[in-house]
């Protein structure tokens, strides 16, 4: 007996002492938000620094939970400090929220849920009503016959028959006016339920890390949180306003920003990259480049080596140093080691809904050359051009550019910086007052034969004509051929003066048209071939 109680105090002690770890364990469990302070984007993916301020850490060691971490991070990039120094870091670890907490979600998917279940509860109270409505008129049908076999008397059929009407009409009305109500509000949700699906609908919390700590001493730790994370990307974009060819250029620098970290950013500080840390970071290393016949292939190692060193090139080429100072500058430009930074000056909100949201980085006023250009070969249309001198200092990156000409919206055109002309070509837009004609004027009899060859003659005339009320100057480009045979002889016969370049078969002309002028130029240029070969590219 004494045994048996000796046992029962053992297991009681035994219950006792695990009870106590596991109370002291869920004390020293703690919880906090993590609050963004900026991020620094680039085209894919982005730096996020948070902060989780006054934590109030117990002596020994513990378990800290830290909310509204982006939902994908990588986690090779994940650093953590802590202030004063005072708390130890053993570890960090990233975990997904899959428990429904309202304060780890977006505010953006909260808001849109909440509205969504609000109309879903609303469209389901509207069928409830309507389903009541219908069984009601169900039970009138089913009890309009009374009476039996004896039948009923004329007053009681009068009164029956009123009766009928009045409440089939009321609930046959009610129907109709809730299955009204019903479709409208089934429309609501279908809406709200897209806009769910655009607000992270996916059913994804954000993230949480996960610290284990050891302190000495108990106290209030601030956390600094650094990481990289996927759902995050950037696009330059322009605007470029032109009302007076007397006029400086204006040129609006934007960038188009997105993410769906699973967290909104509410006024952070932003930094917009032209670098991509995802891309490989190794320099080439160079391989003996091995020749052989076409029977034994060369080695794929080799080719793979080469064009890494293709892209490692562009990738260095056009960095030039110095800053172009802006018209109004809303960001900072900032020149790294690798690469160039614009960190703007106001604070933004971006929301994680996946939707692009434009940017101002910088406002330029740009002297600029303003002249028209031509190639009637390619497309008979005349386009307004400019060119901009030092426009490497601005740190351009290629995107599209929406044009405004006399302040009125007029198309689209691109912006493509990687040049190595000394000056940068936009293009921007046609000017249908210019009118050009390109048409082939000696078909009949342009062919000749000598013996074994045969040499055809092409004869081209460009008709311009400036319908504007001013004069202009249009550079115009024609192309001809550029034989890669020593068995085709191509030969300029009528060049109208053109600047020739043999290398590229280029011909240009700079024509100065008055108001109304029309004018005329005239090309002509043989091929001599053996008349036995056909010859592509004619």
């Amino acid at each position: 007996m004494r045994a048996l109680k000796k046992l029962v105090f053992i297991l009681l002690i035994i219950v006792t002492f695990f009870s106590c770890i596991s109370i002291a364990s869920a004390q020293n469990i703690l919880e906090t938000n993590a609050s963004l302070l900026d991020a620094t984007i680039f085209s894919h993916g982005a730096s996020l620094h948070h902060i989780a301020k006054q934590v109030a850490i117990p002596k020994g060691s513990s378990e800290l939970l830290i909310n509204q971490i982006a939902q994908n991070i990588d986690q090779n990039s994940i650093r953590v400090t802590s202030s004063g120094g005072q708390v130890s870091i053993h570890s960090v670890s990233f975990e997904k929220d899959y428990l429904v907490k309202g304060e780890n979600k977006s505010t953006t998917y909260i808001d849109v849920k909440k509205k969504f279940d609000e109309a879903t509860d609303e469209l389901l109270a509207l069928t409830n009503e309507r389903k009541g409505e219908e069984s009601t008129l169900a039970l009138l049908e089913e009890n309009r016959k009374f009476g039996g076999q004896s039948g009923v008397t004329p007053g009681s059929l009068s009164t029956m028959i009123n009766y009928y009407r009045a409440e089939y009409k009321v609930l046959s009305g009610n129907i109709l006016k809730l299955k009204k109500r019903e479709d409208a509000q089934q429309q609501l949700v279908e809406r709200l339920k897209k806009q769910v699906e655009e607000a992270g609908g996916s059913g994804q919390n954000a993230g949480q890390l996960v610290l284990k700590l050891h302190t000495n001493q108990a106290g209030k730790a601030d956390f600094e949180i650094h990481y990289f994370t996927a759902n995050v990307s950037w696009s330059p974009f322009y605007e470029i306003q032109v009302n007076s060819l007397n006029e400086p250029l204006h040129l609006v620098y934007k960038a188009n920003v997105s993410q769906s970290t699973g967290i909104d950013w509410k006024q952070i500080n932003l930094t917009f990259s032209n670098s991509n840390p995802r891309k490989n970071n190794n320099a080439p290393v160079l391989n003996p480049w091995w020749l052989r016949f076409k029977e034994s292939p060369a080695p794929v190692q080799a080719e793979k080596l080469m064009i890494r060193q293709t892209d490692f090139t562009s990738a260095l080429a056009g960095r030039v140093a110095g800053v172009g100072v802006p018209y109004e500058s809303m960001a900072v430009m900032q020149e790294n080691q690798l690469s160039t930074s614009f960190v703007v000056k106001t604070p933004y909100d971006i929301y994680s809904n996946k939707q692009a949201q434009a940017v101002i980085l910088q406002d330029y006023k740009l002297p600029a050359t303003y002249s028209y250009f031509t190639a009637p070969r390619l497309d008979e249309g005349a386009f307004l051009v400019s060119k901009l001198t030092n426009w490497e200092k601005l740190q351009l990156m290629p995107g599209n550019a929406n044009l405004i000409i006399d302040n009125n919206y007029a198309g689209t055109s691109y912006i493509n910086p990687k040049s190595t002309e000394d000056s940068l070509t936009i293009s921007l837009g046609r000017d249908e007052r210019i009118i050009t004609k390109r048409e082939r004027i000696d078909e009949v009899g342009s062919t000749s034969y000598f013996g074994s060859s045969e040499k055809r003659v092409y004869t081209y005339e460009i008709n311009i004509r400036n319908t504007r009320n001013e004069a202009i100057v249009l550079d115009v480009k024609e192309q001809f051929p550029v034989s890669t045979e020593k068995d085709i002889e191509v030969k300029l016969i009528e060049t109208s003066n053109a600047k020739v370049n043999a290398e590229k078969g280029e011909l240009s002309w700079n024509v100065k048209l008055k108001a109304g002028e029309t004018k005329k130029i005239t090309i002509s240029y043989s091929i001599k071939s053996p008349k036995d070969r056909a010859i592509s590219g004619i």
